[in-house]
């Protein structure tokens, strides 16, 4: 980077934000905006705190294309200064590739395909921007992704495989004759079988996984990285077992369940066009629809 470009950069905004940082019921937050986990906000301390998507980071980002430890961000004397940790594809600021600059409030950070900006919250704007997060993307019921969310998730882990022609899983979850729970038992018990369900099915799947309610009784997971497909079929099979040995109690009432599941792996390589995700996704609904027709309680694989 220029020497001038650093220069500008910080004259034009950071003059702007001071009585922000001398605020002091504002505390300051790094801010994904675009990106896999686009609305995370990272809380900011005093002194140095690295970013990557290593677990080992301070604050870790979902993105293949950051490093590990990526970056450090520093916070002294109303001052953040970013730096370059010698990572792969460079760390930019408001377009600008840098290796040490200091950073106002507000101006875009690229790490990788991420874009992210510190800002400064009181708690009551903080709580209200978590609850409009919340409420776009987690299911009321369930507590785990709705289907908008698990659409927006599941396209960037498409079109990320089918760039770089990996495979790329697709689960279809289903539970058997739940009509019938609702209409023997009422729809207060059903609600519970849909949330115990989830919550059963969410502690098993591996924390990268995305788990979300498809719609009514329906669910769908996209197992993150690559798994063979006798994988896809082994970790389909041991969410149906668990599931099947599984007893749902509500009050006075219990009652046991089981799961179909349809699962798909879509592959790309040269000779293919882009992936489709409405294919993706039918293809995995299709083996769905033969468990259930084959007598339910199973899984089918469907290439």
């Amino acid at each position: 980077m220029k020497k001038n470009d650093t220069i500008d950069l910080n004259r034009t905004i950071l003059d702007d934000t001071r009585s922000f940082i001398k605020d002091p019921n504002m505390e300051p937050y790094l801010v994904v905006f675009i990106g896999h986990d686009s609305g995370n906000r990272h809380k900011l301390r005093s002194g140095n705190m690295t970013i990557g998507r290593s677990p080992e980071a301070d604050i870790t980002i979902e993105d293949e294309w950051a490093s590990r430890i990526h970056c450090a961000i520093e916070w002294q004397d109303d001052v953040f200064n970013l730096e370059d940790r010698d990572s792969m594809n460079g760390t930019y600021v408001n377009t600008h590739k840098i290796q040490r600059i200091q950073v106002p409030p507000g101006v875009p950070i690229q790490i990788g395909h991420s874009l992210l900006k510190i800002e400064f919250k009181d708690k009551a704007e903080l709580q209200m921007e978590q609850n409009l997060h919340r409420s776009a993307s987690i299911d009321g019921l369930t507590g785990i992704f709705n289907r908008q969310y698990f659409m927006k998730r599941a396209a960037e882990e498409l079109a990320f495989a089918s760039r770089h022609l990996r495979p790329l899983g697709i689960i279809m979850i289903d539970i058997d004759h739940f009509k019938l729970i609702n209409d023997t038992y009422g729809h207060q018990m059903g609600d519970f079988v849909l949330n115990r369900f989830a919550a059963i099915i969410n502690a098993q799947k591996r924390p990268e996984d995305i788990f979300a309610r498809y719609g009514g009784e329906e669910f769908i997971i996209l197992p993150r990285g690559e798994l063979s497909r006798n994988d896809l079929y082994l970790f389909c099979e041991r969410l149906r077992q668990i599931i099947e040995t599984a007893e749902f109690a509500f009050g006075d009432t219990r009652v046991r369940i089981t799961t179909s599941l349809g699962c798909h792996q879509a592959r790309a390589d040269h000779s293919t066009r882009k992936l489709s995700i409405d294919e993706w996704i039918a293809k995995a609904d299709e083996a769905l629809y033969l468990a259930k027709e084959r007598g339910r309680n199973r899984t089918e694989y469907l290439d």
